[in-house]
């Protein structure tokens, strides 16, 4: 997947002149969010839109650990959770004991699992089988050969069948390494990697190393890289597009949540209520996609709205295709 020079721009506009204290400016206290990286983007962009709406709104977003998120929600030190996965049923348990409830998830927009390389690496696609080759000593899902240099992947080109092929991982209490785990690694016998803590450290590694290759979100994919296709089992070569992701048509696809403390009897607090509203809009979901992230398809859509606003504005019969 490659994406546009002005989406690349946006993405470096947002990850660097607002990720610095990650605090949009106001005489409002800031609505406190915190979690894994993968929503990080689409949430400043989502809050810094909606504060030119309501000037009066403001929002710290917090990259860390997923884990410790929720543990700061239950907490009360933030109101919104960004966790790409469920929660665990101790984390479920803990919330509920302190509250007496449990946390609400909100799914947001949908994110995927791609496999980067260098841009001018010629890979166009690999199987499931072969990513696991390719990251796994053991080969798991039943490649029979190691993937060990570029030839191995099929490349013919002698420039680059013989060079070895350099992984790249990123840090183990990332979004991303959770991901990885549930679709590309049935053991943990991995093969030796260097360690990136976050999409720019990758990008940095792969644009000067032609021979590397990582796993990471959507959202990280700029220029000096691309994502390659991935081919099912019996099917052909699917890429990481928005469309692709939002339809299901490609394999690796995840929904992105942020979790809230929604009292089952009052709701969600007003600023929170709207803010989520907002991006779950239409406008709200172009937003997610210009960033790089795939919009939710529209009967989960609605689904959201009616977990935030606690009303269900959709048309059923259209929901069904109907």
């Amino acid at each position: 997947m490659k994406g546009s020079k002005t989406r690349d721009w946006l993405r470096v506009v947002v990850f660097l002149l607002l990720s610095g204290a990650g605090r949009l400016q106001s005489a409002q206290a800031p609505i406190q969010v915190e979690g894994g990286e993968c929503l990080f983007m689409s949430l400043q962009l989502l809050a810094e839109v909606y504060r030119a709406k309501e000037p009066g709104f403001a929002m710290d977003v917090r990259v860390d650990a997923e884990a410790k998120a929720v543990q700061d929600l239950t907490g009360g030190m933030v109101q919104m959770a960004m966790v790409a996965r469920d929660l665990t049923s101790a984390e479920v348990a803990g919330f509920q004991a302190k509250w007496g409830y449990p946390p609400t998830r909100i799914a947001v927009a949908l994110d995927a699992l791609v496999i980067v390389v260098h841009k001018d690496n010629p890979v166009k696609s690999m199987r499931v089988e072969e990513t696991n080759a390719v990251f796994t000593e053991d080969r798991g899902l039943g490649w029979p050969k190691d993937i060990l240099t570029w030839g191995d992947a099929k490349i013919t080109d002698p420039a680059w069948a013989n060079e070895p092929i350099r992984i790249f991982t990123r840090a183990r209490d990332s979004s991303v390494k959770n991901l990885i785990i549930q679709f590309l690694y049935p053991s943990y016998h991995l093969r030796p990697a260097m360690v990136v803590p976050d999409a720019m450290a990758m990008t940095e590694a792969i644009a000067a190393n032609r021979n590397g290759i990582c796993c990471a979100n959507m959202v990280d994919v700029f220029d000096s890289l691309k994502a390659i296709g991935i081919q099912p089992t019996g099917g052909k070569a699917v890429y990481p597009t928005p469309e692709n992701v939002s339809s299901g048509a490609y394999p690796w696809s995840r929904f992105l949540y942020v979790y809230v403390n929604k009292h089952p009897r009052t709701g969600l607090p007003p600023e929170i209520r709207k803010f989520l509203a907002f991006v779950l809009s239409a406008e709200g979901q172009r937003l997610v996609q210009a960033v790089g992230q795939a919009p939710l398809p529209k009967d989960i859509n609605a689904l959201n709205v009616l977990k935030v606003m606690d009303t269900f504005d959709a048309d059923p019969a259209a929901l069904r295709g109907n």
